[in-house]
């Protein structure tokens, strides 16, 4: 994919920056998916009955691949919280 289509389909451009973010390769059949179903509703012409279809499986397909995404490597304010309670409890 050449930069310029890369810029003109901007739903594909954040399909694949969510799965960067989320350490899921797009080569992965669900990452494939989601990305066939970007592209397709990206495509001109498309007719609203059908792109509404597409995007309620894109919608599914992205909830599906979050569950999967790697989790952060800083975490929230309660893990941190947790992890100290924990290294505490170990040192007592």
């Amino acid at each position: 994919m050449t930069p310029r289509s890369r810029a003109s389909k901007p739903l594909v451009a954040a399909v694949r920056a969510d799965l960067e973010r989320w350490g899921i390769a797009e080569e992965t059949a669900l990452a494939a998916s989601a990305l066939d179903l970007a592209n397709r509703l990206s495509e001109s012409g498309i007719r609203p009955a059908a792109a509404s279809m597409l995007h309620a499986q894109l919608r599914a397909t992205l909830a599906e691949l979050a569950k999967l995404a790697q989790p952060e490597e800083n975490g929230d304010a309660l893990d941190e919280l947790q992890k100290r309670r924990e290294q505490r409890r170990q040192g007592a």
